[in-house]
């Protein structure tokens, strides 16, 4: 894999490339199983014989499981929420709509809205991470409008999905931690501007020296808005949300360094399943701290399709100041994805608003690749562009224009 120096040394233009076009390998027998569902389906199409090789299918089966296990993904609807799994297919539903493979890493982050000329750095299983817990830019991007350009802390940045959001806001991101350190080589490629520390942030020392890193990055400039997305795991639904979890407890040092810097803002981005956690303490607790400190505090959840996002996923956003303003949740520019009683039951549009970014829309530019194929770079050519949204990430229409067109096509 090339490093990030060496990509800057080659002085390629990231419109004329697209990087990391590669999908992970199948089995046979996970590739006899791909074969069997077509778009839109799941593990309910694989056929019996088949289903009797696989022990996992087996009990899937027998017992009743997801309809979004060994999913296939439709071209006309947005997808379903993009993990960190995609490299499996039974974990989700990341089979390419139109060929027999898992979408790749490039694929993922288009469906999270990540620009084409971001780039990740890192293992396989890295990247994947990267790319499934990150925020979607421009999911971000919606609530950064709400607040008044300035500068910016984000803290658990991962990939970098909640500082390029705010940057295409008008944010300047100052600084931006995380404890892995290929998560921070793709902060440092991505964000060349911000300084990027890597911290352990419930280690003292690393935590002491992270102030001191603001500090020197603020420059006795005033902070707009520390921002973060402490890890979810332990709030989301999707697994066992025990109280116990070290993970649940990373917000506190992050509402430390609101309460050690003030910022006008502060910013909050996690699962809707943080609202539960402890029967809603962990929520409850964060909001009073943040009020002690003088904060008032607003709660969003929001549907990732409705800003732009080819994808179905919930997020909630817990927004603080201590400005005096009444924040209110950004205004949505596309339809929520509503779904009926049976899986196949969903609409993409309605009456008041443009219809939500498909998969098609999304990915149909890309170049055709085996399964366990591509590259970390190959050529793109403009010829190839079939959307907007896809013009859009390769940086050829802006976003107000791109909202503008979207408008009229309804």
């Amino acid at each position: 894999m090339l490093s990030s120096t060496t990509e800057l040394a080659s002085g390629l233009k990231g419109s004329e490339f697209l990087y990391n076009h590669i999908c992970s390998s199948l089995s046979d027998l996970d590739m006899e199983m791909v074969r069997s569902v077509p778009p839109g389906g799941n593990w309910k199409d694989i056929p019996l014989e088949t289903v009797q090789k696989s022990s996992r299918l087996t009990q899937i089966r027998a017992a009743g499981g997801r309809t979004t296990y060994y999913g296939r993904l439709r071209g006309d609807h947005p997808s379903y929420t993009v993990n960190t799994y995609y490299n499996r297919p039974g974990n989700g539903t990341f089979m390419h709509p139109d060929q027999d493979r898992l979408i790749s890493h490039r694929e993922a982050a288009r469906l999270q809205s990540f620009p084409d000329e971001y780039r990740f750095f890192g293992s396989a299983a890295s990247i994947r991470k990267q790319i499934g817990n990150a925020v979607p830019p421009l999911l971000a991007r919606a609530v950064g409008e709400t607040i008044n350009a300035g500068s910016v802390v984000d803290l658990f940045a991962g990939a970098g999905g909640l500082s390029e959001g705010l940057s295409q806001a008008g944010h300047r991101v100052v600084l931006a931690s995380d404890i892995n350190a290929s998560m921070c080589e793709t902060l440092k490629h991505n964000h060349s501007d911000a300084t990027v520390v890597q911290a352990d942030i419930t280690d003292k020392a690393q935590y002491d020296s992270l102030k001191q890193s603001i500090e020197i990055a603020l420059g006795g400039r005033t902070l707009r808005i520390v921002a973060g997305g402490p890890p979810c795991q332990g709030f989301s639904t999707a697994g066992k949300r025990d109280p116990a979890d070290m993970r649940n407890r990373l917000i506190v040092p992050m509402l430390a360094i609101v309460n050690e810097f003030m910022p006008d803002y502060a910013m909050i981005e996690n699962v809707p399943g943080m609202r539960y956690m402890q029967k809603g303490k962990v929520l409850r607790k964060t909001i009073e701290s943040l009020e002690s400190f003088g904060y008032s505090c607003q709660c969003f959840q929001l549907n990732a399709e409705q800003y732009g996002v080819p994808q179905r996923r919930r997020r909630l956003v817990v927004l603080a100041n201590r400005t005096g303003r009444n924040l209110k949740s950004p205004l949505p520019s596309f339809s929520p994805v509503t779904r009926g009683r049976r899986r196949g039951d969903v609409k993409v549009t309605s009456a008041a608003y443009p219809s939500a970014i498909n998969v098609s829309e999304a990915i149909s530019d890309l170049p055709m690749i085996s399964s366990g194929g591509g590259s970390e770079e190959c050529n793109y050519e403009n010829c190839w562009l079939s959307s907007d949204y896809q013009r859009l990430l390769r940086g050829l229409l802006k976003m107000d224009e791109f909202l503008r067109r979207r408008g009229k096509l309804h």
